[in-house]
Parts: structure tokens; sequence; C-alpha cells
């Protein structure tokens, strides 16, 4: 075969040269394209999470155990009160964490919102024993305040429990 007809050959075939180019060219951009969504998805996943974290931490509750001063509107006297950022439901309180324990179960207690059950408690811290507060936040995620009377010093103990 000579030069000019190798040449009239190739100019021949450059249209199907052209469009096989063209055809790997896209499939290469596809992949890439298929790379970048991949980790876009990844990304957003992340922002979706972290977003719900942050909804849930916003609006958590936090029982503690406090004194209560005696005012002319109140008694004074141990009480639980929500220190957190939300409501608490579904509370209940006990002076074991036993399986079988019996827990008392009370209303839902508002941000800022305290309970008195000032006789439940002190006899808990002068019998030694531990008071537990199990509660809920309003996503459902549920939570446990353990509270300890040691050489009058109280110790809490604050945990966001598995969900089941």
């Amino acid at each position: 075969m000579s030069p000019g007809e190798c040449a009239k050959a190739m100019s021949a075939d450059l249209p199907s040269w052209i469009q096989a180019f063209a055809a790997l060219s896209l499939v290469i951009l596809t992949f890439l394209t298929l790379i970048v969504l991949r980790k876009y998805a990844a990304d957003t996943k992340k922002i979706a999470n972290v977003s719900a974290s942050q909804t849930e931490s916003s609006q958590m509750p936090f029982l503690a155990v406090v004194m209560r001063p005696e005012t002319y509107n109140s008694s004074g006297g141990w009480g639980i009160e929500n220190q957190g950022f939300g409501p608490a439901i579904n509370v209940c309180y006990s002076s074991s964490d036993q399986a079988d324990a019996a827990f008392m179960q009370v209303e839902p207690i508002a941000k800022g919102g305290v309970l008195a059950p000032h006789a439940d408690i002190a006899d808990a811290f002068s019998l030694r024993q531990r008071l537990v507060i199990r509660y809920e936040s309003l996503s459902g995620a549920k939570y446990r305040t353990t509270v300890t009377m040691v050489e009058n010093v109280m110790q809490t103990q604050f945990q966001k429990l598995p969900i089941r």
C-alpha cells in the first residue's frame, strides 16, 4: 500500500475515529461525574446527621437534683429541676436502678421546671441509696440521671441511653 493510499484510507475512517473518541470521552466523563455525585451524596448524609444531632442537642432535657430554698411560694427542700433546653417527658424516679425496682411515674417537667419530691429524695440520701431518674426528650431519646450522696457531697452522672 502506497503512502497516498494509506492517507486516503485513514481519511475515509476519520469520522469513525472521531465517533469512537467521542464515545470514550463520554464514558470517562460519566464515570468522573459518578465519582463526584457519590462524594456529594456522602457529604449530604453527613450534614443531615449533624443537623439531626444539633436539633436533639438544642431540645435535650437535663434533670438534676437541687436543694430549693424556702420562699413565700415554696417550702423548699429537695427537688428535681430540668436544667436542659427542652421538656422532659415520661419522667420516673427510684432509689434503685435494678430491673425490678419500683419507679415512681411523674408528670412531664418543662424547661426550667421543678418537681418537688423532697421526702423521697431525702429518704434515698439518708439510706445511702442512689436516686435514679429516667426520662425522654420530645424526639424519643432516652436519658438517665443518677445521683448519689457521698460524705455530704452530691455526685451526679448523666447518660444518654442507647435506642433499643
